[in-house]
Parts: C-alpha cells; structure tokens; sequence
C-alpha cells in the first residue's frame, strides 16, 4: 500500500520514499514505493509527472491501493533503498487550478439552475465540463461564469478532509459517491461540499479567472469548454495580442471592431455578387468569341478546339457548359494541363454525338479515366503531353461516336 501525500500535501514538490517493489508495466521500468506525491490518473484529473532520482516519469497508475511509477528508463536502487521524487510543479499545480475550478463551475451551474455535473476531464489545453442541461443560454452561461467569478474574488477557503460514508450521507454534498469506507471531502467555503479524490488550490483565489470558451447541446446535457487561472492568461493574452493588431491595421477603435467586421462582411458580400455578375459576363464574351472564331465541317457543325495551360478547370467547366447553351451546331474539344492532364469534350444538346463514349477512347492518351453524359464528359490523367494528341484523336473520329 502506498501512502498518498497529495491528499494531505498537495503544495508538496518534492519527497523521499521506499522502494516496495521493481516491475515492468508495457515493457518499461516501474516503481511502487511506500509513500508518493505523485497523483495517478483518477476522476477526469491526468497524472502528474516528474523525476524519481532524476529518471523522468511518463505515467502514473493506481491499481487498487498501490501507486505505480512507470520510468523512462530504470535506476539503480533496488527493494528498500530510498529514492527522491520531485513532481512537475507547473503542471500539478494548472491541474490544481482546474479541477478547483471546475468544482465552483458545477456547483454555480447547479445553484442557478439546477444543473447537475455528469462528467469533467482535465485536458492539456482545455477541460471540459458536462451538465444536465438541454436548453442553455448565453445569458444562462454568462451568469454561471460571473458568480463562478465572484466566487474566486472573495478568496474563499477551500478544506479537504476524509469522514465516514455514514456522515457523508449527512452532509449536503452535492452528489453521493458510490464507493464505500472513507469519502474525500473538498468543501469550498460558504458555497460547495463536494466528494472528490483529485488535488486541489488552498483557497478560491489561487484558481485565477474562470472563463468558458464555447458550449454544446449533447442530447439531454451540454458539454461547456472552461479554462482557468495561467490558462485563461494565456488565453487572454494572445486574444488581446490579436484584437491590438487588428485595430491598428484597420486604424479603429478596439470597441468599434465588430462593427466594422459586420460592416466588412457585409461590403464583402455585395463584391462577391459584382464579382460574379462581372465573370458571368466575361464568361459570356469568352464564349461567344470562341464560336465566333471557330472553324466549321462540311455538316456546318462549328468545332471549338483548345489546349489551356494552367487554368482553373472549374472555369473552363463553366466555360465550356456556356458554349454549348448558346449554340445548337457547337462541339467542343477542350484541354487543361494543370495538375496532371484533364480534357473536357461536349456538344450541344441537339447534336447526337456521343461524347461519354469518345472520351473514353481520347483519354488513353493521357492515360487517364472519366466518363460523364452523351453530350457533356470529362476526364483525367497523368500525362499531359498526350492532351494534344487526345484532342486530335477527338477532331478525326467524333463524327463516328453517335447515339
């Protein structure tokens, strides 16, 4: 059995212990010593990690009373010799920030609005938190945040001790834990009483700002992101960082940014409608000129045949589909050398030519496949040098592929 410090030192960084057994846990070296302050992954909380005689540690585990260390690699000392553990403080004391903050969140969500907490998971950038709340609003949510808030400014104590289940069931906690024999207590002053196995701040003011970032309807609850205190520095750090760049490019107050980003939205929106009226026109011309200046086969049927070079396909797609609504009498034979090989043949649609069929015998040599309609096909391949000799094959043999 180990001894557990965290749970009476959680501010503990460094500790000596005994070694009570050398294992191997998934082919690496692991310790069991007879006390530890090192937290395993328990309740939504990750482990802490650290050293143990300078080797670092990459995982924590509790099988049933026993700590197990696993090791980067394996130390010296053997059964009985004494070690010195040091923990990642950084990191253990950001978990300490969030689960404590955690626990004011739930408890104001659950005061508010009577909204239980069915799950918590700490992770490395963000925690989540889900409630049994189907319906939230951000005035609901902004409400939690702000006494969650309140709760840190008043610098409330915040005690753990262990009692029995029987007076556990006395006290007002606001869920009942399922296991049996002594129940972790952490009781924030004034304001929650609570079961819970995970490390935690002495005091309310040590969690720092409480802030939730987004929330989601999951069914019957609603999962909320949260950070806390280095955390949402951080976080609000680069938000501000971001919000002072802008405004001095845009050269406008901070408080007049989302205003000017509606009013850009919007000044974007009608330029896109012009944009796309203008290509619609230039679309137009395009394809006029190109049946103007298209050459014609005995049966007056105009031939428009083309190589591109590294144009967008889906224009010379549009481009191609305008060709064939504005003439009866048109066949198109198109190439595109961007990004490997692509051709694109059509006809209008009171031509009888098959163009599904001819594309398929044009892309051999482009080493290519596609296929498409009896008056509209495409495809594609790796060889761009055959394009021309596939539009040529295209020109010669048209004519045979009928429906």
């Amino acid at each position: 059995m180990s001894k557990r410090l965290y749970y009476e030192e959680p501010y503990l960084q460094e500790f000596k212990g005994k070694i009570l057994e050398k294992i191997k846990i998934g082919g690496k070296p692991a310790l069991i010593l007879d006390n530890t302050c090192f937290y395993p992954t328990s309740g939504g909380q990750p482990n802490d990690l650290g050293y143990i005689q300078g080797v670092s540690i990459v995982d924590v585990i509790e099988d049933n009373e026993k700590i197990i260390h696993v090791l980067k690699e394996g130390i010296e000392e053997e059964f009985g010799d004494t070690v010195i553990g040091k923990i990642d403080w950084e990191r253990r004391f950001d978990h300490m920030q969030q689960h404590s903050g955690q626990h004011i969140l739930s408890a104001a969500f659950e005061k508010l609005w009577n909204a239980g907490t069915v799950s918590f998971n700490l992770g490395d950038e963000i925690c989540t938190l889900d409630i049994m709340k189907d319906n939230i609003t951000s005035e609901e949510v902004k409400k939690a945040e702000i006494l969650s808030n309140n709760i840190v400014l008043e610098n409330k104590s915040i005690k753990v001790y262990f009692v029995y289940q029987e007076r556990a069931n006395e006290l007002n906690l606001r869920k009942i834990p399922p296991q049996k024999g002594d129940i972790r207590i952490v009781e924030i002053k004034d304001f929650d009483i609570c079961a819970c196995c995970g490390t935690h701040c002495g005091t309310t003011g040590e969690v720092g700002l409480i802030k939730i970032l987004k929330w989601e309807k999951r069914g019957v609850k609603t999962r909320l992101d949260f950070i806390c205190g280095k955390r949402s520095f951080k976080d609000y750090y680069w938000k501000n960082e971001l919000i002072k760049n802008i405004s001095n490019k845009l050269t406008i107050k901070e408080t007049e940014l989302g205003e000017a980003v509606e009013r850009m939205l919007e000044e974007r929106k009608e330029t896109r409608k012009e944009l796309r009226e203008i290509k619609e026109k230039l679309q137009e011309y395009k394809a006029k000129r190109l049946i103007d200046e298209s050459s014609l086969k005995d049966n007056r049927i105009k031939i428009i045949s083309k190589v591109f070079e590294e144009d967008n396909f889906q224009e010379v797609r549009e481009l191609v589909q305008k060709i064939i609504n504005l003439d009866e009498s048109v066949v198109v034979l198109f190439g595109i050398k961007s990004e490997g090989a692509k051709i694109l043949f059509a006809c209008s649609r009171a031509l009888k030519y098959d163009m599904n069929r001819l594309i398929r015998e044009a892309g051999k040599f482009i080493e290519g496949r596609g296929g498409g309609a009896h008056n509209f096909a495409q495809a594609g391949g790796e060889r761009a040098e055959g394009i021309e000799d596939a539009l040529n094959y295209a020109l010669e043999h048209f004519q045979e592929f009928i429906i």
